[in-house]
């Protein structure tokens, strides 16, 4: 599960960064956002289940 904090501190970080650069609602930032959502459902699938 610390493999799973850390890939989603990661591309939180890569989402803002885009965003910045590229715009909240650029099509890149938006598939990163909705690449942090798959995580952070994945982690609270993994913390109902436990």
């Amino acid at each position: 599960m610390e493999a799973l904090h850390e890939k989603i501190e990661i591309l939180r970080k890569v989402l803002i960064t885009t965003g910045m650069i590229y715009g909240f609602t650029a099509p890149r930032t938006l598939h990163k956002s909705q690449e942090l959502d798959n995580l952070l459902n994945l982690l609270g699938h993994e913390k109902r289940t436990k």
